[in-house]
């Protein structure tokens, strides 16, 4: 079912050691499915063991030529799921069925529920559907269509592990605005992946797709619904249904299931599960199941996070692996890159911090190794937190990055490793310009010494003297020395960039003048992400003020640098950068009158 689970250990370069394999069994074809058949279907409910429960065929619905393939209504009771129902999780359980001789027989696969108070009522696929999905991609029924239309697959919500409590919350908010149901937990998986051993894909076996496994989890869970050798069918509908991929096959942990039989809010029932040990890869997201092979891996890569705390010297390593499905061309449009790299440094910078404190520091440099270039790609940039912290500037610059790499059609970009530095403080070095005096008069090409008043947040008054270079090629005149800082950062931007990243399918919107047309064009686009944090200058006619935002654009070569006159008045309105304290980042903003000498 599509639902992503749980943190499980980070997945080795080395395979651990292949389930056994199961040979197909014995199918009945939908023709020869009958009302009132007592069946048996097979899911985990608990841990690794497979437990069965009893099934009463109601009987097969079939809809017009705008709803499903047909599907098998029942009806399912006992121990195992009476308290709960069935719900997300369950799906790709096989139903098995006696014929005239007794001999069981897999039927199909449960799939979708219909909204029945209490999960007891639901559709299963019928096995051939399932088993007319390849692994490698290139009847007389009742005719229902207005239930088929009504059913909904037991694809259950995206479920992320590895995720602090604020940034859950915020990740939460933004899966609302996206119309997306996640399940978000900061961390639960069994106490070593390693704690239960390799289980064999099997028929009602718990099975993992993942999109990334390690300190942070993004994946989903349902259940195998058949196997014939290496070859392993699962869930009964699909992922996100785009054919071809390149993701994890695991092993699952099912702790128990939740309880929602009126399906209140975003969630029915479903089983709260953590992926387990890699065993093999995902190749085919088709209509009727996912489809995989137990054996090699799929191609990926490491995302590495080093957190440093310090103010302790304290230093955490933590690493998660990507499943990359670059050379498919990102079938669903997006990476889960940004989402993995969101999650998994938010959970850094809480552990390192040992909790969320609104005013704090720090600094990222994230790196990026991909294949077509001989240097990495990077941008580094520093945060001084004001309401939520540095952490949502910091997630949203990383969010918006690799939405870049998303976004990137000419040519093959393939990743191969991502690293991200991070240093963090409790302290909180912001101060504001209060205001700022200079000598009345400089010349041309001189430099003049401006001495500034300022206010630290909370803390006491201090000063710096900095010095401005005049440009040689402005006019001469009384003008207006514009001085503008950096102000904390808010990061009120998060929430916009966490609804798009949910969406695995948004790879930014970039316009095609916008778009870097080849990988040396996006290295300079991703390393711009990198802003310099310190006061620049400019010096405006007396009769013209600039706001801090015009300085910054036309700084950063945006709006308002295009706007910027020729000729000497340009140059003289031309921002640039000129102080910046290492230990202290100045906002605000403040002008001086001064006469520009020849």
């Amino acid at each position: 079912m599509r639902r992503p689970i749980l943190t499980a250990a980070l997945l080795l370069a080395a395979a651990v050691p292949a389930p056994a394999l199961a040979q197909g069994e014995p199918t009945m074809p939908l023709d020869q499915v009958r009302q009132g058949m007592l069946c048996q279907a097979a899911s985990v409910v608990r841990g690794t063991t497979i437990s069965t429960f009893d099934i009463e065929v109601l009987d097969v619905v079939s809809g017009d030529r705008a709803a499903e393939s047909p599907r098998i209504l029942f009806r399912a009771s006992g121990p195992a799921i009476d308290a709960t129902g069935i719900g997300p999780g369950f799906s790709g359980s096989p139903i098995r069925c006696p014929d005239a001789a007794g001999t069981m027989r897999i039927i199909g696969a449960i799939s979708e529920g219909i909204g029945e108070y209490g999960g007891k009522v639901a559709l299963a696929t019928p096995i051939e559907q399932i088993l007319g999905e390849p692994v490698d991609p290139p009847a007389a029924a009742t005719r229902n269509a207005p239930l088929l239309r009504r059913a909904r697959s037991l694809d259950g919500p995206l479920t992320i592990s590895g995720v602090p409590a604020p940034l859950a919350t915020r990740l939460r908010a933004a899966a609302a605005r996206a119309k997306r149901p996640i399940v978000v937990t900061e961390a639960l998986a069994p106490r070593s992946v390693f704690d239960f051993p390799v289980q064999p894909l099997v028929p009602g076996a718990a099975v993992a797709v993942g999109y990334a496994t390690g300190a942070v989890t993004v994946g989903a869970v349902g259940t195998v619904a058949y196997v014939d050798g290496d070859r392993v069918w699962a869930f009964g509908h699909p992922l996100d249904g785009v054919g071809r991929r390149n993701l994890l096959l695991q092993d699952a942990y099912v702790y128990t299931v939740i309880n929602n039989p009126v399906a209140s809010g975003d969630l029915s029932t479903y089983k709260l599960a953590a992926p387990g040990h890699a065993v093999g890869t995902l190749t085919n997201d088709a209509n009727s199941a996912v489809v995989g092979r137990v054996g090699a891996l799929p191609t990926r890569f490491p995302l590495r996070v080093v957190a440093t705390d310090r103010d302790t010297g304290k230093v955490r390593t933590q690493e998660t692996v990507v499943a990359d499905e670059s050379a498919l061309g990102l079938p669903t449009g997006g990476s889960p890159l940004a989402l993995t790299a969101v999650a998994a440094l938010g959970n850094a910078a809480f552990a390192t911090l040992s909790g969320a404190p609104a005013r704090q520091s720090g600094s990222l440099c994230l790196r990026v190794e991909v294949r077509e270039l001989p240097k990495p790609m990077r941008f580094c940039n520093t945060y001084v937190g004001g309401g939520p912290g540095p952490n949502a500037a910091m997630l949203a610059d990383v969010t918006s990055a690799v939405s870049l790499l998303d976004s990137f059609e000419f040519g093959t970009l393939t990743i191969t490793k991502v690293e991200a530095n991070l240093k963090l403080s409790r302290a909180y070095p912001q101060a504001f310009i209060r205001r700022a005096t200079a000598p009345a008069s400089v010349r041309r090409g001189g430099t003049l010494r401006v001495r500034l008043s300022l206010q630290r947040s909370r803390g006491a008054a201090l000063t710096r003297t900095i010095a401005v270079k005049v440009p040689r090629g402005m006019p001469t005149g009384t003008r207006r020395l514009t001085l503008t800082g950096t102000d904390p950062d808010a990061g009120a931007s998060l929430g916009d960039e966490l609804t798009g990243v949910l969406d695995l399918s948004d790879s930014g919107e970039d316009t095609e003048e916008q778009t870097p047309k080849t990988v040396a064009q996006l290295a300079t686009a991703f390393g711009a992400f990198g802003r310099y944090d310190g006061i620049t200058t400019s010096f405006q006619p007396l009769t013209q003020e600039s706001s801090p935002e015009d300085d910054l654009a036309a700084l950063l070569g945006e709006g308002g640098g295009a706007s910027l006159p020729s000729g000497p008045e340009g140059v003289a309105q031309r921002p640039r950068e000129t102080f910046r304290d290492p230990a202290l980042r100045i906002g605000g903003s403040a002008t001086v009158r001064v006469r520009v000498l020849p």
